[in-house]
């Protein structure tokens, strides 16, 4: 099992603006799902370009492991 302070420094790229924003940090981060939050997170138009990439490439990570 991936330990949550991995996944934290793992989802780092994830800017934090606010409480609400950490709190659902720390959510995804517990999450047994997060392949899959990933993959939906790569189906947001509004994402950028650079966004996307540090997605994908994060989404590699979990699922090689």
């Amino acid at each position: 099992m991936i330990s949550q302070d991995n996944v934290l420094f793992r989802l780092d790229f994830i800017e934090l603006h606010s409480q609400s924003d950490y709190d659902l940090l720390h959510e995804v981060a517990n999450s047994d799902d997060l392949e899959n939050i990933l993959s939906m997170l790569l189906l947001d138009d509004t994402l950028s370009d650079a966004l996307k990439r540090q997605v994908k490439q994060q989404l590699k990570q979990v699922k090689s492991k």
